[in-house]
């Protein structure tokens, strides 16, 4: 059967999506008929099977690979890259699904401009609620582009999903994923570098499915040492739009070290390991990269830069624990919920020069139907904080908001507030930066790591506190 379109979708024990996934694929408006479906099954123990050989009898074209070990969704894709019979290949994953026209659209357009790849845009959702795109790969494209180099557009190099692409077969060869979490990375990175002649999309035809329970979206130092690992594979590539890559990858693991409040341990493992993945971080690509992307907000172009300059504990100690007062960002801000939830575009900031009291108003009336509240009072430091005229529902905070100063030793401090205000909100509160000697104790009651300042030796390594 000669078939316009290849569709592989590797499956470990989705049964509970999958009849929607298969249903947008049988009914594409092309016709099953045109579509070869490849699905493997990653040796599910659930009812995914059943429900995979309930429609590979009903249609002539799926083919079912079968994995007597499960091997990730990585390897079961290289494995069935080597069945496609068809000039054209996606993919998809089996919680997901597409429009009716997607398939048709899509290859209407590859052959009207005579490219080979295609790449498209999506929508984020759970369940059935649809959820502002949090787009993890790429900003959606507002306008069709067509483009002989990812250099005419460099963020197209961010587009690192494998689901949301068109490939000829000419691009099959790159199509070599990796194990770990990160697999697309180097086989759709390979594919978008030596592609003779790319249209990006603005149509939306791929509904990704935010999980809450997926792995992709809880950050966990397993995460960080497997982007590592795509680090390591993406430099050997020697590209200048890959080095672009790179340095958001970098910033992306530093950032999560920053940010997520993982054991002592790991967090040492995982700078060693950032280490040892990358060469010396090139200062050209750091300016590079914040030129092109200015307003891209975990950047830390000296921290990049001193990666090879410490070992990994005196490294997080003095960028995490001890060197943030450098970085704080004056600014306090107010993201309205109006039902979506947060997100940057409901944010209002205000710059200010923190006092033990401040006095801030921010304008509300823009927003008509305000649900929920939810107040930053600094970023970039750890701080003591204490909102006198609110009401205090919830806070991101180490201790309870019951205390009388709630503690923040994160970078993000938050409170979610209740408030009755309509066209103006006032938020008085009090607010302390916490000492070194008061990071150093709570640094201490993590591990203890550098509880021997003592000894010469890490005198000389922590001269800087």
């Amino acid at each position: 059967m000669n078939t316009q379109l290849s569709v592989i979708m590797p499956v470990y024990n989705g049964e509970k999506y999958l009849r929607q996934c298969l249903d947008s694929i049988v009914s594409q408006s092309i016709g099953i008929e045109n579509i070869e479906v490849i699905i493997v099954n990653d040796n599910s123990n659930d009812a995914s099977l059943d429900i995979i050989s309930e429609y590979s009898s009903k249609y002539p074209n799926f083919k079912v690979i079968s994995n007597e070990n499960q091997l990730g969704a990585g390897k079961s894709r290289n494995k069935a890259i080597l069945e496609v019979n068809s000039p054209y290949l996606t993919f998809i994953d089996c919680d997901d699904f597409i429009s009716q026209n997607a398939y048709e659209d899509s290859l209407l357009k590859i052959k009207e401009n005579d490219v080979d790849l295609l790449v498209y845009n999506w929508e984020t959702f759970t369940g059935t609620d649809y959820v502002e795109p949090i787009n993890i790969h790429q900003p959606n494209t507002s306008d069709n582009m067509l483009i002989s180099s990812v250099d005419e557009n460099p963020k197209l190099i961010f587009s690192t999903a494998s689901w949301n692409k068109i490939y000829h077969k000419s691009l099959f060869k790159y199509l070599k994923f990796s194990d770990g979490l990160y697999d697309d990375n180097l086989a759709v990175v390979s594919a978008l570098i030596n592609a003779r002649k790319i249209y990006l999309s603005k149509d939306c035809v791929y509904y990704y499915r935010k999980n809450l329970d997926s792995t992709t979206e809880n950050i966990t130092p397993k995460h960080a040492l497997s982007l590592c690992d795509s680090i390591r594979q993406l430099d050997s590539l020697n590209n200048t739009a890959v080095n672009l890559l790179n340095v958001k990858f970098i910033n992306d693991v530093l950032f999560w070290v920053y940010f997520y409040d993982w054991a002592i341990d790991d967090e040492i493992s995982v700078i060693n390991y950032l280490k040892n993945s990358i060469a010396k971080v090139n200062s050209s690509d750091l300016d590079y990269f914040r030129d092109l992307f200015p307003d891209y907000e975990a950047f830390y172009r000296q921290d990049c830069l001193d990666l090879d300059k410490y070992d990994g504990e005196t490294f997080l100690a003095k960028y995490k624990y001890f060197n943030r007062l450098s970085k704080v960002k004056s600014q306090a801000s107010i993201y309205v919920d109006e039902g979506n939830g947060f997100n940057e575009d409901s944010k209002i900031s205000v710059q200010y020069v923190p006092h033990d009291n401040n006095n801030l108003t921010f304008d509300l009336s823009r927003f008509s139907n305000i649900v929920n509240l939810r107040f930053d009072p600094l970023e970039g430091s750890f701080i003591k904080s204490k909102i006198n005229n609110l009401r205090v529902l919830d806070a991101n905070s180490d201790n309870s908001i019951d205390d009388e100063y709630q503690i923040f030793m994160n970078l993000d401090p938050n409170y979610i507030i209740a408030s009755d205000a309509d066209s103006t909100l006032t938020i008085d509160f009090d607010l302390e930066f916490i000492s070194n000697n008061e990071i150093a104790g709570f640094f201490a009651e993590k591990n203890n790591i550098i509880n021997e300042l003592n000894n010469k030796s890490k005198q000389k390594r922590f001269k800087f506190l």
